[in-house]
């Protein structure tokens, strides 16, 4: 007889189970048994057709080793599981075995294979003692996570006469791990932290708690970013296949506060069966830099100031939002560019699927740009996923902005909504000094008949008008695309009529001309709210009225006009003259990209009429430029209206 043979249909205890076992003990080397079988499972984990070289010596091991491990959401390769039972004392208690686990590790997702390795010391009694696992150690071309692991298995008595029920703790410590995946949406570094966590059956289930504590390092998971250490995260509940209640989760966010949870999850549709969050006077400041700025970098609200305390709870079952409640505390929000802001917001927003709800909110001072906003209160009527207010006035310096028959609704991932608007009078001259502008007179006032928002388009519909300078100013096809986006774009068109250019030069400083102006900007497009491209045109209207213009004026459009514009007076003697006569006087730019093609109220064979006299004395200026960079002419408008032009007239 050269070998015996052993064969079952499984075998099992607490740790494992052994499916189709075939053990063979050759006689020639007593101390080895090969063994092959179908399966070997350890908790959910399935090793195939696993081999296992048991070695009976004064130094007892066993060395499982198979091609594959069953262990989602992760494969596993080359699993090699060894026992060392140590080496044989005189007395059997004071062995230390130890079981070592090495394997090649990868997400089922990603395509980098990493090494892991574990340590651990088995305890004289595996099933109630615990586990001292070191040196753990997870490596791969993007990673490196050194951790230790203790083990504990726990029996809970049920009853005097009912079985014990089992149970683990855990205790997980990370020191100084660093990771991050293919696509770059996840990183960590120099991280360390614990994690503890327990479970025991009962009731056909898992009740389980555990407790969650980063102390340092950095942590990136798109869009999310946290640099600082001192986080607890503590959650318990109970596991009924298939599904994992949480009956209490409590995170701990430095700079934030305190939030509360409580959800059910189904492991098998992998959703939220419910989900309720709420978080009581938490930092306004915090949440906006841990979770909203992170969510919005390039919007318009994407670099705010902003502090304050805030309330807010959230219900959702599956994927459906059941009730929300915002409350915001004495909050300011300040843009860092200075494009707004808003000083002592409250807010109360409820939110109800099933009933709808009155929103209140305000704000005690803001501004838009450097225009001062007055006190402002306004309430509104959520009903699911609709929002309508009969109105809401916003103070402006001394008149506002009335707005009427407010509408808005959230239709297919997208907010759509229209409004009605009417600008009651502002004083111009308070209005441009808000902006630093040279100050100017009279009023502006004007109606909007209609304005909408759909698929990130704000299109106005009918003509605005504004009352300017004892003359109108009308904006039409107002239409822009993704307003509060990384890079709006604007499409209107703008007439002026019966402007007068008495006022007009004074305010500016700009010198004299007598007469009405009238002009055009069509096709006007603006890119980030700049301009790329429009056909623009102002010129003299004609009438009965004084048409005169001063050597001042003469010398500031001779400077508009640019290099190769001059201004010719009818005789040389007559440039002493302080006033001139005129017919008729007009500048006109065709933008495109940053190039400007000049134009006036003639053409010449090589150039244009900016101004042409008439009467005696009179002047004419001609430009001889044609195609100008429309940085260049912004800067020749700022050294005019900055009076820093210095123009010898021929």
């Amino acid at each position: 007889m050269t070998e015996i043979s052993l064969s079952a249909d499984s075998i099992t205890s607490d740790l494992f189970q052994l499916d189709k076992p075939h053990a063979v003990v050759n006689l020639h080397s007593k101390q080895q048994v090969q063994v092959h079988a179908e399966r070997l499972q350890i908790g959910d984990a399935k090793l195939d057709k696993p081999n296992i070289m048991l070695d009976m010596s004064a130094r007892p091991t066993a060395l499982i080793t198979s091609d594959q491990l069953q262990m989602p959401p992760y494969q596993v390769r080359h699993p090699k599981i060894f026992l060392d039972y140590g080496a044989n004392t005189h007395s059997p208690q004071t062995r230390q075995p130890t079981l070592s686990f090495d394997a090649e590790v990868k997400a089922l997702q990603d395509e980098v294979w990493g090494t892991f390795h574990l340590n651990c010391q088995v305890p004289a009694q595996a099933a109630v003692q615990t586990w001292h696992c070191e040196d753990g150690l997870y490596h791969d071309v993007r990673s490196h996570v050194p951790f230790n692991v203790l083990v504990t298995p726990t029996w809970k008595v049920q009853d005097n006469t009912g079985p014990a029920a089992r149970g683990v703790d855990v205790e997980l410590a990370v020191r100084e791990a660093k990771f991050s995946d293919a696509a770059g949406l996840h990183a960590g570094d120099k991280l360390t932290g614990k994690v503890n966590l327990a479970a025991h059956e009962q009731a056909g289930g898992w009740r389980w708690q555990g407790v969650f504590q980063w102390q340092q390092g950095e942590l990136f998971w798109q869009p999310f970013y946290f640099a600082e250490g001192n986080k607890r995260f503590e959650i318990r509940g109970f596991y009924h296949e298939p599904t994992v209640d949480i009956e209490q989760a409590t995170l701990e966010l430095q700079g934030v506060g305190t939030l509360h949870s409580q959800s059910r999850i189904n492991l098998i549709s992998k959703q939220f069966e419910f989900l309720k969050v709420d978080a009581k006077e938490v930092d306004f400041k915090g949440v906006y830099q841990a979770f909203i700025q992170p969510l919005i970098p390039h919007s318009a609200f994407g670099h705010l100031n902003v502090s304050g305390k805030a309330d807010w709870s959230f219900e959702a079952k599956g994927l459906q939002p059941l009730k929300f409640h915002l409350n915001i505390t004495d909050a300011s929000v300040e843009d860092q560019l200075g494009k707004f802001g808003f000083t002592h917001f409250n807010a109360d927003i409820p939110w109800d699927y099933d009933h709808p709800q009155q929103i209140t909110m305000g704000y005690q001072s803001g501004h838009i740009l450097k225009i001062p906003l007055g006190a402002t209160r306004w309430q509104a009527e959520v009903n699911r996923f609709s929002i309508t207010a009969p109105r809401l006035q916003l103070p402006i310096l001394d008149g506002g902005l009335d707005f009427q028959d407010i509408s808005a609704a959230w239709i297919n991932q997208s907010m759509v909504w229209h409004v009605k608007m009417d600008l009651q009078p502002i004083s111009m001259t308070s209005f441009s000094q808000a902006l630093d502008w040279p100050t100017m007179r009279g009023q502006i006032a004007g109606t909007i008949p209609l304005v909408t928002y759909a698929n990130h388009e704000l299109r106005m519909m009918g003509d605005m008008q504004f009352k300017l300078f004892n003359g109108m100013v009308g904006m039409s096809d107002l239409d822009i695309d993704d307003p509060l986006g990384a890079v709006p774009k604007l499409h209107a068109n703008f007439t002026m009529r019966e402007i007068d250019l008495g006022e007009v030069t004074r305010t500016f400083n700009f010198g004299s001309i007598s007469g009405k102006l009238e002009g055009d900007i069509k096709h006007l497009r603006l890119q980030n709210w700049k301009p790329i491209s429009m056909n623009a045109s102002v010129r003299t209207a004609d009438g009965p009225f004084e048409k005169k213009i001063s050597q001042r004026a003469v010398e500031n459009i001779t400077a508009l006009g640019g290099e190769g514009t001059a201004a010719a007076l009818q005789r040389t003697f007559l440039r002493f003259f302080k006033e001139f006569g005129y017919e008729k006087i007009g500048l006109s730019c065709e933008l495109r990209g940053d190039i400007c093609k000049m134009g006036g109220v003639e053409q010449l064979p090589d150039g244009f009429v900016i101004v042409k006299g008439k009467g005696a004395p009179s002047v004419n200026v001609n430009g001889y430029t044609q195609y100008v960079s429309w940085k260049d002419v912004l800067g020749r408008m700022q050294r005019v209206t900055d009076s820093n032009s210095k123009i010898i007239i021929d």
